[in-house]
């Protein structure tokens, strides 16, 4: 069995061998040597351009939205009720003011 094997192998690389020996004695002919030109006659070239025979169809569920309607009133914008400044403490109280800030400026440091 190990001799059929082997003969086989030798077989199957005395192939290749020949193969890629008989390859680089013929390399492949070129169809036309540099620098001869080859003029060809007059080429009709028809073309019709069509459009793509495929139809498109959405089949997603359509959302499922409210209408949104933004409105506003601008009668009190209008009536001038709002010119006046609104000023709300975000301390709320918490801060105290300072009462000799000249004493405390003028205190020494480091």
């Amino acid at each position: 069995m190990k001799k059929r094997q082997t003969l086989v192998n030798v077989c199957f690389l005395l192939l290749v061998a020949v193969i890629l020996g008989w390859s680089q004695q013929n390399p492949p002919q070129q169809s036309a040597a540099r620098g001869k030109v080859i003029e060809l006659g007059k080429i009709k070239i028809d073309a019709r351009i069509e459009l793509p025979q495929v139809q498109i169809i959405d089949k997603r569920m359509p959302p499922k939205f409210k209408e949104v309607k933004a409105e506003k009133d601008f009668g009190v914008e209008l009536a001038g009720g709002l010119e006046g400044f609104q000023f709300k403490a975000i301390t709320s109280g918490k801060v105290e003011q300072i009462k000799n800030i000249k004493e405390l400026l003028n205190r020494k440091r480091f």
